[in-house]
Order: C-alpha cells, then structure tokens, then sequence
C-alpha cells in the first residue's frame, strides 16, 4: 500500500511536461499565462455562483449551481495540475484528478438532462406578467366591491332604523293584545291540564299494549330465524349429499375401467417392445426380404412406427395416470364415507376442491386462464370434519370464480399477461394451536354493508337463480359452530376479497 501512494505522488521515471515543449521560453511562458488565467477565471466563477445563491434563497433547483461551482473548481485544479507538470511529472496524481473532474463534469450533465422538463416548466416572465395584470384587475374589481358594500351597508342601516321605529309601535300594539290574550291562556292551561291527564292515562294503555306486541314479535322472529336456518340447513344438507353421492358414484365408475387400460398399458409396452425388438433381429438377419414383403414395409412406414409406437404407450400411460388423479381428487372431495369428525390433511381437501373446478379456471374466449398461487405452510393433519371442510371451501372458490368472471365481463378485460387474474391460498398453523386458511382474489371489492350481510342465510348479490344466499350462510355455521372456528372476510378498495378461515388443531 505504502508503495503505491509513494508511486502516485512521485514523479517515477517520467519527465516533465516542459520537455515536450523543449523549455522553449516563449512556448512555456505562452501556456503558463494561459493555464494561470484559466484557473484563476474557474476559481472566481464559483464566488460569483455562491453569491448569487447566497442572495436569492428563493430559487428553486439552487443545488444545480453547487454543483456547477464544484465542477468548474475542479476544471480549474486540473489546470494547475497542468502549470505544475511542466517542472514535476506527478502524471498520476494528475490524471486522478482529471478523472475526478470528469465523474463531476458527467453527473452534472445527467442532472441537468434530468433537470431539464423542470427548469422548462418554470413560469416565463410573460407569463408571471400576465398573472400580474390579472392580479391587478381583480383587485379593482374587488375596490369596487367594496365600496359598493359600504354604499348597501349603509343603505341597510337607514332600512334598519326605519324597520326598528316600526316594530317599536307594533310592539306597543302587541302588548295590548297580550294583556288580552292572557286571560285566554288561563283557561286554556286549564283545559290542557285535563288533556294532559287523558294522555297520561291513554300512553300507560298503549305501552301496555305494546309491550304485548313486542314480545309477540319477538317470540315470531325467533321462530322465522330458527325455521329459516334449519330450511337452508336441509337444502344445503340434501344438495352436498347428492353432489357427494354423484362425484362417488363417477368416480367409481371411472375407477374400474381406468384401473384396467392402466395396468395392461404396461403389459402393451413390453409386447410392443418384445415385438419390435424381434422386427429388429429379423431386419438383422434377413437384410433383403422377399419383393412383396419389402412392399408391405414401404406401405406400411415401418420406421415411423418402430419410433413412434413407443410415444403413443407413454402417452396412454400419462393419460390414464392423470385420469387415476382425477378420480382420487374426486373420492377425496366427495368423503362419502367420512361424514364424521376424524384427522384429515386441509391441503389434501384443498387440491380436490380446485380439481373439481378446474375447468372453470381454464381460459375462455376473450378470458385469460385464473391463476391459482399455492403458499402452503407445514400443516399437520388436523380433527374436522372433511366433508363439511370441503364444502366451505367449494363454496369461497366457487364465489370467486364468479367475482372473477363478472368483474373480467363487465370490465371487458382481455386474455393477455396485463390482466392477470389471480386466486391466492396460504396456510400456516399460529401460535395458539390454530390452523388459518387465507383464500384472497383480485375481483371487486365487497363494500362494507354487503360484508355486514355476507353470512346472513338467503342473502346474495348474485342475479335471480343463480345463487341461494346459503353458500356462505353455510359455511359460517360449520367453522364457527362444528369446528368452534371463526371465518372473516376483509376488502379495501383495489386490493380486492380475502377471507379468512381459523379452526383449532383438536376439537374439544
């Protein structure tokens, strides 16, 4: 280190400048006064800038000046540089500082690019002129108004005395009358003490009356809300059994025939490939087969096949293997045979769920495709009831879906990258032993007196037959009351709908 700050300020094995000018007076002494005065104009221009700066505070963009009187204070020390080269070659040292006064001299040109839109928005003095005249004319036209309110002010006073003499002789004209109307009086509180007493007598009837009614209403509400809950109860019950019931019989169904072209793919594949691995010795040891074989072979692309047959078992092989997915997707959400409370893994019931509704997620005709964004966290299998569990999330997934798609029609949103619509699920177990369940989409926002609604029985925003207001209203009942949970929902302006699902790890 110390050799090389010795290297950057010595001369080393350079010469001075002033032999490139052969110590020539005139030439030496031509450059000297030049770089002198040079340096001594750089230096006297930051003075002035800083003055200036000094004495107008009020500019606006006054850091620029700082920096141009830093950049030419550097253009100044570079010529001194120059003036001292021509006796000591510290060409290192010099070149620095000629790269130091480049990175000044270029930052302040970016800046000043930059600075540019800024400076040019900057009011002209023909503009702030105009403002003036304008400015000027308003304040005569407000001189005039005000010496036209002083004129109406005092008009108002002279109005004001004359309207004040003659109230003063309607007030005494009044006093007459009060005088009479005293009397009047006396005998009408004597009538309002009697009606006063009637009311008193009729309000303790009346509040009798409607003490009866009250509880009687209260005692029909309770009935209706009881009788409405155990009706959406009963529909959505029956509607998830026979949904159940469906998805497991297809499912079923689909298993057996499936399972059978799954496990003879893999018999095929090893026939094929026995059978072609005996074309292969055939060809081997029969190079020139008989005319009409030879034929058959050319009609028939026997190479094609040899490299193709292969492909089309993996293809089938892939294709019952996802068909198998489909099916174990479909048993899992069904849970036919696990409608009572057992461990159960919720990403597991997630995944179902989202299968189902796959092909509503898809792209269609002027849609782009629904993204769905997995955050799962290290869930441990949890006591629920899976059935009941997948029916809740059916039920958000499926509102959002329709949010999605009512929001893309309306909005008339394209399929392309710039619209992304975007499901989001997250899991992670809390502190407390509880498992949360965030479910959020990019639709439109649910407004503040909707959500106070969102989970009442029957209510819905959807058109007429194409929702029951029970999906929701459902899905409460099973967190909160089955699972001892809670379910939230939150919406804020361009952040679009989270809800948010909490049940414990162990059912009391």
């Amino acid at each position: 280190m110390q050799e090389m700050w010795k290297t950057f300020f010595s001369s080393g094995p350079f010469i001075p400048h002033g032999h490139c000018y052969l110590w020539h007076t005139p030439l030496v002494w031509l450059h000297l006064a030049s770089d002198s005065i040079i340096a001594l104009a750089y230096f006297s221009i930051p003075i002035t800038l800083v003055y200036f700066i000094s004495k107008r505070e009020d500019l606006p963009f006054n850091w620029i000046f700082a920096l141009f009187g830093t950049f030419i204070v550097a253009c100044g020390i570079t010529h001194i540089f120059e003036l001292w080269t021509l006796w000591h070659p510290t060409y290192w040292l010099s070149g620095t500082m000629k790269a130091i006064t480049a990175l000044i001299s270029f930052a302040t040109a970016i800046l000043l690019v930059d600075l540019m839109p800024q400076a040019l928005a900057l009011p002209s003095p023909a503009q702030l002129e105009s403002a003036n005249r304008l400015l000027e004319a308003e304040i005569v036209d407000r001189q005039l108004a005000e010496a036209a309110l002083k004129k109406a002010k005092e008009e108002l006073e002279i109005r004001v005395e004359e309207r004040t003499a003659e109230l003063k002789s309607q007030t005494q004209q009044l006093e007459v009358t009060n005088r009479l109307l005293a009397s009047e009086i006396v005998e009408r509180q004597l009538a309002e003490a009697a009606l006063k007493k009637s009311k008193e007598e009729l309000e303790i009837r009346v509040e009798e009356r409607t003490a009866e009614l009250k509880s009687q209403t209260q005692q029909l509400e309770q009935a209706l809300s009881e009788l409405q809950q155990a009706q959406s109860k009963l529909i959505q019950s029956e509607k998830m059994s026979s949904l159940g019931q469906l998805v497991a019989g297809v499912a079923h169904e689909i298993n057996n025939p499936i399972n059978f072209i799954y496990a003879n793919v893999t018999h095929a594949r090893e026939y094929a490939d026995s059978l072609l691995e005996l074309v292969n010795i055939y060809q081997e040891q029969y190079p020139n087969p008989l005319p009409t074989l030879r034929e058959k072979l050319q009609s028939v692309d026997l190479d094609f096949i040899i490299y193709d047959l292969p492909k089309i078992l993996i293809s089938m092989k892939n294709g019952a293997e996802r068909i198998l997915g489909i099916v174990k997707s479909l048993r899992i959400f069904s849970r036919h045979d696990e409608a009572e409370m057992k461990l159960a893994d919720v990403h597991e019931g997630i995944d179902s769920t989202l299968m189902i509704l796959q092909s509503r997620l898809n792209a269609k005709p002027g849609l782009a495709k629904i993204q769905v964004i997995k955050e799962y966290g290290n869930l441990p299998q949890i006591e629920c009831y899976p059935g009941q569990l997948n029916q809740v999330f059916m039920n958000i997934l499926a509102n959002a879906i329709d949010a999605l798609e009512e929001d893309s029609h309306s909005e008339g949103i394209a399929a392309n990258e710039a619209d992304r619509r975007l499901i989001k699920i997250s899991t992670k177990v809390l502190e407390s032993q509880v498992v949360e369940i965030r479910i959020s989409n990019n639709g439109p926002e649910i407004t503040e007196s909707v959500r106070n609604q969102l989970f009442n029985p029957f209510f819905t925003t959807k058109p007429v037959g194409k929702g029951t207001g029970l999906g929701l209203s459902i899905g409460y009942q099973i967190i909160t009351v089955r699972h001892k949970g809670e379910l939230h929902c939150i919406s804020a302006p361009g952040q679009g709908v989270e809800f948010i699902i909490k049940i414990p790890m162990r059912l009391q």
